[in-house]
């Protein structure tokens, strides 16, 4: 059993070999917060698969599923449909932690590498074949000297700095990265925030269409 949580069902294709979807840290809307206090609990859904309709209906999953879609990889939402694709996918956060936002926990590099040793044992034991994180401060983490040894112990060496993509989709101003990591055993990609990031939009990342059509093949 992964010491480290994972918010979606177990499957063969995603126990190993999978696609993993990594974020900060566990959302609590303010909603949930107001609801808690009220001494009202929302009962808890069952684990499913990362597209299911009927679960997990965040506002971070959605603009992910947006993202796939635009990037001509769209998943199954129906149960009854699903294939080796969505079993594929699982969610999870490097840090355990559970709050409104992520200036709340005061998040940084130094706190992510304090706390990698849940995230890198579930990459060990799932030897996920692409890594997705939402957050260039994650892929950060992932390359620190403190942490390296451990890194490519699971992961082979590490192949130098990685690679910087930026959309050609003339959006605003901003120029967003994406950043992407072929290490011997997976391949690691580092998107923006889905849900944390200003001004970024749908037409932006849909320039990355290219290449990550190619890697969730």
């Amino acid at each position: 059993m992964d010491r480290h949580p994972v918010v979606t069902a177990d499957y063969p294709e995603n126990l190993t070999g999978g696609i993993m979807i990594c974020g900060y840290n566990f959302g609590f809307s303010s909603q949930d917060q107001d609801d808690e206090e009220k001494g009202e609990t929302a009962g808890e859904s069952m684990p499913s698969f990362f597209s299911d309709a009927k679960v997990n209906n965040t506002l971070f999953r959605n603009r992910l599923l947006a993202w796939l879609n635009i990037w001509g990889r769209s998943m199954e939402t129906d149960a009854s449909r699903i294939e080796e694709y969505e079993r594929s996918f699982f969610q999870t956060n490097w840090l355990g932690t559970q709050t409104n936002t992520i200036a709340e926990d005061e998040i940084t590099i130094d706190k992510l590498v304090a706390e990698s040793d849940g995230i890198l044992s579930l990459i060990e034991d799932r030897k996920p074949r692409l890594i997705i994180f939402t957050g260039s401060d994650l892929i950060e983490a992932l390359n620190d000297i403190r942490i390296r040894e451990r890194v490519e112990s699971i992961l082979g060496s590490r192949p130098g700095n990685a690679e910087v993509f930026r959309s050609d989709v003339p959006v605003g101003k901003t120029k967003f990265k994406l950043l992407k990591q072929d290490f011997p055993r997976t391949t690691v990609i580092s998107v923006p925030h889905a849900t944390g990031t200003r001004g970024l939009s749908d037409e932006y990342m849909a320039g990355f269409r290219e290449i990550m059509r190619g890697l969730l093949k």
